[in-house]
């Protein structure tokens, strides 16, 4: 008799992977995914556990999802990823609503009779599981996109990080097995696949000496003869990895997006010391200088951390002012969590909620204008488009990315018209059919306008 499954995935796009190892393990079991969590009969959570915010997110998902002990058909609750290697000690004390816990190393035991290993609780370890190619998985990003792990824990030393005592040290996948899930994938029908990992420009160096690197990964990508256009994105990048040859090549390959996203964290050069981040302020405008000298249309995004211990008025103004100068096409702005079992809890000066919530928008209003100037640029030009499916919110848009716009962090592209042979001038609920032909295929898109941190726009014509 086979059993109903739900699997409510958080986190990052690389819990979403073991998410969808998890799903595929109990579809070879023979487990039929349930409509909703109502309807299952094993709800599995994979968490997050990485900061306080996501511990505490993943303990309120796991509590509703109990709730369908009483009122659906649940009979199991399982509870997985980041949350379980961070507490796997007090979690079954503190949890009994739980019915088994998987470390991030025993994703593929998942099962409906499953029994916590009591080796999780009774053994100090680093983790050491890694995905390949031949683990079964499903999709769960709509057939059109997907996200390729190809390296698994972190060795960088970063003082807010806690990282690398959940997801052990840093561990590459082998380039016969990257490449072989590539081009699975890439004969499934996906146009977008991401390349992530913690750091994934330090892929391959604990590989045959070092013999492969991400570089050997975009030269393989290179030779692919695939049978319909795709692209491939980097994500998670590390400053130390980045030169000259990684830059042209996401310039000169029209199949590789002419975007990076590269975390730097700060400009103060105390606070960059503090973090134990490789570079100093003159380091990080040095390799941001570079990278738009080897590669001038590259979309640069970049993550930042404010309320780091020991930041000031002066270094929140060097931040502020080196995000005005406009070198980044993306940013997200993240808020300094204490953890206690990261190297920064020591430090201490933990600053006021108030401050930090402060200080974010400041850095955010900085970034806001550099869009909005980098957006208004974009107005009147063609975009390759991505076209992912109608409007969540309404039938009158469709949905897209360009290149330079990762899934789920950056803007989108709504499309209101079109203007082909075939098809009639506005996208709208009376012609929803007759746009779907449109959906998972490149476009060229005209820039008609722009919305916050999105772009509008109009079909053009199908280029794929």
């Amino acid at each position: 008799m086979s059993h109903t499954v739900s699997i409510i995935s958080l986190g990052c796009a690389k819990n979403l992977v073991d998410s969808e190892v998890m799903l595929g393990k109990l579809i070879e079991k023979g487990f039929v995914v349930a409509p909703d969590l109502e309807a299952a009969e094993l709800i599995l959570v994979n968490t997050c556990g990485f900061l306080q915010s996501a511990v505490e997110e993943a303990i309120d998902k796991i509590l509703a999802a109990a709730e369908y002990k009483k009122t659906g058909v649940c009979k199991k609750l399982v509870v997985a990823g980041c949350l379980v290697e961070r507490y796997r000690k007090k979690l079954a004390q503190e949890l009994p609503e739980v019915d088994a816990f998987l470390s991030v190393d025993e994703i593929l035991k998942i099962d409906f009779d499953l029994q916590t290993s009591k080796e999780v609780w009774d053994t100090e370890r680093l983790a050491s599981f890694l995905y390949d190619d031949a683990m079964p998985r499903v999709l769960s990003s709509g057939g059109h996109l997907a996200h390729l792990k190809i390296a698994e824990g972190c060795n960088r030393p970063c003082a807010f990080c806690i990282i690398p005592k959940i997801r052990g040290r840093y561990r590459s996948r082998d380039l016969t097995s990257v490449l072989r899930e590539f081009n699975n994938l890439i004969m499934s029908g996906v146009k977008e696949i991401d390349l992530i990992a913690q750091d994934t420009t330090n892929y391959g160096r604990d590989l045959e000496g070092g013999k492969f690197s991400i570089h050997t990964v975009f030269d393989e990508i290179s030779k692919i003869n695939a049978s319909h256009d795709f692209w491939v994105r980097l994500m998670y990048a590390y400053p130390l990895g980045i030169d000259e040859r990684l830059i042209k090549q996401l310039r000169d390959e029209p199949r590789i997006c002419n975007y990076l996203d590269l975390p730097l964290q700060h400009i103060s050069d105390k606070l960059l010391k503090s973090m134990c981040r490789p570079l100093g302020a003159a380091g990080t405008r040095e390799l941001v200088s570079n990278i738009k000298r080897w590669n001038p249309e590259l979309a640069l995004r970049t993550s930042l951390i404010v309320g780091f211990p020991g930041e000031t008025q002066a270094d929140v103004d060097l931040l502020e002012d080196f995000i005005a100068e406009g070198h980044f096409e993306q940013l997200g702005v993240f808020v300094y969590s204490p953890e206690e079992e990261a190297k920064a809890f020591k430090l201490g000066n933990d600053l006021s909620e108030k401050t930090k919530q402060e200080r974010l928008k400041r850095l955010m209003l900085a970034q806001k204008k550099v869009v909005k100037q980098k957006l208004s640029n974009r107005l009147g030009t063609r975009q390759k488009v991505l076209v992912e499916g109608i409007h969540p919110e309404t039938n009158l848009l469709l949905v897209g990315r360009s290149e330079w716009q990762a899934p789920e962090v950056d803007g989108v592209v709504l499309i209101n018209e079109v203007e082909d042979a075939e098809q009639s001038s506005v996208v709208s609920t009376d012609n929803v059919l007759d746009v779907s032909k449109y959906y998972n295929r490149f476009v060229e898109v005209e820039i008609t306008e722009t919305k916050g941190y999105d772009l509008i726009g109009k079909v053009k014509r199908i280029l794929t």
